[in-house]
């Protein structure tokens, strides 16, 4: 362990650290869209720049945005694979103290793997955040790190996503059940360390990164990227212009990424139903997470008041039902058949039976509640225009029966027009206002 401080003894410990840089008020926007106030969050930290400045970023904004303390925890996980290790975790003990401070260490294993060590590094933070039942968990990774993974994701072969390689906020494969965090994910790794620098915050090197025969990324951190770098132009200490245009390129991406997530397809809304808006949204059960689903309601104005409880109870809901709704702040989320459907409306609106009648008596169209239908055929005359009501059937099924088999979903069902004679169902209108056999619609 290379300690970065001679004189210990003017160094600010986490308690003591009032960061201050230029770009502060964007990490901590940042911070404010993604961490609800009542979260509990775990930062990941090793003793090096990334992870110091990262749990200290985390620490001033709870400070600054008056958060409950007792659900800020940190986590080292000491490999001792070397001799350093034990010095970083005494560092880590002294940096964190008063804190709630998580310290695992492994068993000595002089035959050990990068894949071995991050299997046993994920296996305890899989214990850890269950154990204190952690909503996020906050990595240090920056943007040094992300065009790294991007180099090597297209050595391995890879798409879209690969190339993008890190997301300031995602699921990650081993950690399925929690948010993974990476707050500083748009700074350099220099620019970090002159962070760090300013505000005299600590930290510890690793030598082993600077060892190119241990791993690829390392090759490719030490060798072959710094050459790379040399061929760019205005360079500068903590960046150069190909690193920013890698940034611009992650940015555009993610940026069209998002606008694609949010997108709500509109539903037609019945004039009986007094509803504010209606959205349909489909989308894959295994790509149904806690951000997607924040990010839908906080589109809709919807999102106030939505607790980390609430948040991963309406997820939840989403992920295992393939049929059901649940309300809150006066919007539906309905699930049915594998589709999601958001409607705002009056309470239980969808139990509303209406009663508006019509004869047909000609051809021709006919208007109510401004909606025009079609009646072209002769077999729709001297029946009933109205809609459904408790005992009707079809071909000898229940109305409910015959919806369920058709996929129509429970709040559609009370406000499709039909054409009946008694309790028998003859015809059902499409959404189009033409009169179809109701096997089409």
């Amino acid at each position: 362990m290379k300690k970065m401080w001679k004189n210990w003894d003017s160094i600010r410990w986490i308690k003591k650290t009032s960061l201050k840089f230029a770009q502060e008020q964007i990490y901590f926007n940042i911070l404010k869209d993604k961490v609800q106030t009542d979260q509990k969050l775990m930062v990941a930290v090793s003793g090096g720049s990334d992870s110091i400045m990262t749990a200290s970023l985390m620490y001033n904004f709870f400070l600054k945005n008056k958060y409950n303390l007792q659900n800020l925890f940190f986590i080292h996980c000491n490999h001792n694979i070397r001799k350093g290790n034990s010095s970083d975790e005494n560092f880590i003990r002294n940096f964190f103290e008063g804190t709630q401070l998580i310290i695992v260490k492994r068993a000595r294993n002089k035959n050990h793997t990068e894949t071995e060590l991050r299997n046993w590094r994920y296996g305890e933070f899989k214990k850890q955040t269950k154990k204190y039942a952690i909503d996020q968990l906050i990595f240090g990774h920056n943007l040094t790190d992300r065009i790294e993974s991007t180099f090597l994701n297209l050595l391995r072969g890879a798409n879209l996503n690969g190339f993008i390689a890190m997301q300031v906020q995602e699921e990650h494969h081993l950690l399925p059940w929690i948010q993974i965090l990476r707050p500083i994910l748009g700074l350099t790794k220099n620019e970090i360390i002159d962070i760090c620098t300013q505000n005299k915050i600590p930290f510890v090197t690793d030598p082993t990164n600077k060892d190119i025969t241990t791993s690829l990324r390392n090759k490719l951190r030490n060798k072959i990227l710094p050459e790379f770098y040399k061929l760019t132009h205005k360079e500068t200490r903590t960046t150069n212009s190909f690193i920013e245009s890698m940034k611009n390129i992650y940015e555009q991406l993610e940026e069209s990424s998002q606008q694609k997530d949010i997108i709500l397809k509109s539903i037609p809304r019945s004039p009986y139903r007094k509803s504010i808006f209606a959205y349909q949204r489909i989308i894959d059960t295994k790509d149904i997470n806690n951000e997607k689903i924040m990010k839908v309601m906080k589109t809709l104005n919807s999102s106030n008041n939505i607790t980390t409880t609430l948040l991963k109870e309406r997820t939840l809901f989403l992920k295992k039902n393939e049929s059901g709704y649940k309300y809150f702040n006066k919007t539906y989320v309905f699930k049915s058949h594998g589709k999601i459907y958001i409607i705002s409306g009056p309470l239980f609106f969808w139990k509303k039976t209406i009663d508006a009648e019509k004869t047909i008596n000609t051809l021709g169209n006919v208007t109510r509640k401004g909606q025009t239908y079609t009646i072209d055929k002769k077999e729709y005359l001297d029946t009933i225009l109205r809609f459904p009501k408790k005992g009707d059937r079809y071909k000898n099924k229940t109305r409910n029966e015959y919806c369920i088999n058709k996929k129509i979903p429970i709040f559609q069902r009370n406000f499709i027009p039909i054409l009946a004679k008694k309790n028998q169902i003859i015809h059902i209108v499409d959404t189009r206002g033409k009169i179809q056999d109701s096997r089409t619609i």
